[in-house]
């Protein structure tokens, strides 16, 4: 990617950012230089994303900095997570990559959490059944 600056529409300004990573294919996942905390991507997500015209490339020209590393977890993407206490908490809907650990995203009791993906907390994954039973930490649903 020649130039590996967005420009992102907050509160009415074009607010300019430098794309650190990109990741998935179709709808992608930006990694952005100095932003290293959850709130602050999260209050940036959904933003239009904006390039000036000079810096568009024609098709043959694009390359993006695709990290060709995959997640240990991501494959539990779609998987029931099974606590040992509360029972059956949700479908994983998405594998993060944050910076101390890889995190799912899943839905539980009509609000957004996230679970620490981590052999401490795991006890097992079946795949026929594509369920995670973990052992959660009293408190962590309550976030």
């Amino acid at each position: 990617m020649k130039n590996e600056r967005i420009f992102l529409d907050v509160r009415g300004s074009k607010i300019p950012y430098f794309v650190a990573n990109v990741r998935g294919k179709g709808e992608m996942i930006l990694q952005l230089e100095e932003v290293d905390s959850l709130e602050v991507a999260q209050g940036l997500q959904s933003r239009e994303v904006l390039l000036r015209r000079q810096d568009l490339l024609a098709g043959h020209e694009r390359e993006l900095p695709i990290d060709t590393e995959t997640l240990v977890y991501e494959r539990i993407t779609g998987y029931q997570v099974v606590d040992k206490t509360a029972g059956e908490i949700g479908v994983i809907e998405e594998v993060l990559d944050m910076p101390q650990q890889e995190m799912a995203t899943l839905k539980y009791k009509g609000r957004e959490v996230f679970i620490p993906l981590n052999e401490r907390l795991i006890l097992s994954i079946d795949d026929t059944a594509r369920k995670v039973y973990c052992d959660l930490p009293d408190g962590l649903l309550d976030v």
